[in-house]
């Protein structure tokens, strides 16, 4: 049978139903059709066959008929079943609809779309691995400028505490010379070169010599 889906694609549907008479209907489906059961189908099965299957594939998509086979004879089995239901001389066991054949145009369109789709997934891939080599960089970078600013923060605290301690031990040296005239007197000799002056005042005392009993 011809057929349109939901997105009003024409298709050729190749269908086929199982089924058989009701145990209670064979003395009325012999009495009424004469024992033909090809004129029995043709009366009670293939005219809503055909109506059910066509309204059941209208309700899916061309991708989804195809994506979905076996929920579509599901649900076809059951609309049919319902059809026949007023007359039920045949039990319906099943409907599939066997193959589903869409127009060329339809065809290469799907094509055309899978292969988009396929490039936007690369596309994606390519987009996602580059992010992640992005985020090394800027993780790598970011580990060199904090290395770099501990080496330099180190650096700065080390001067610091070198002025410290040696503003420190000028300041206590400064305490010590200024408590103590003799340590002053020390550190003058220490500084002493061992020469005498060569020009002297009169009445002029020998530097640091002091020979006094004191």
């Amino acid at each position: 049978m011809e057929a349109y889906s939901a997105d009003q694609q024409p298709a050729h549907l190749r269908v086929s139903v199982t089924f058989h008479v009701a145990p209670d209907k064979a003395q009325e489906m012999y009495n009424r059709f004469a024992g033909d059961m090809e004129a029995a189908v043709s009366r009670l099965i293939t005219p809503r066959m055909n109506q059910e299957v066509k309204v059941v594939f209208g309700q899916y998509t061309a991708q989804k008929a195809i994506s979905a086979r076996g929920q579509l004879n599901v649900d076809a089995a059951k609309a049919l079943t319902d059809a026949i239901s007023y007359d039920p001389v045949f039990a319906i066991e099943g409907v599939q609809i066997e193959d589903i054949a869409f127009s060329s145009e339809y065809i290469r369109s799907v094509e055309a779309r899978m292969q988009a789709e396929v490039e936007v997934q690369r596309q994606q891939q390519t987009l996602a691995q580059e992010k992640i080599k992005a985020e090394i960089a800027v993780t790598q970078a970011t580990g060199r400028a904090n290395s770099v600013r501990a080496e330099a923060q180190a650096q700065a605290d080390a001067i610091v505490l070198k002025g410290n301690a040696e503003a420190q031990a000028i300041k206590a040296k400064a305490d010590a010379l200024a408590s103590n005239a003799n340590l002053i007197a020390l550190t003058q000799a220490e500084k002493w070169n061992g020469q005498l002056p060569t020009t002297m005042l009169p009445n002029g005392a020998v530097p640091f010599l002091n020979v006094g009993g004191h």
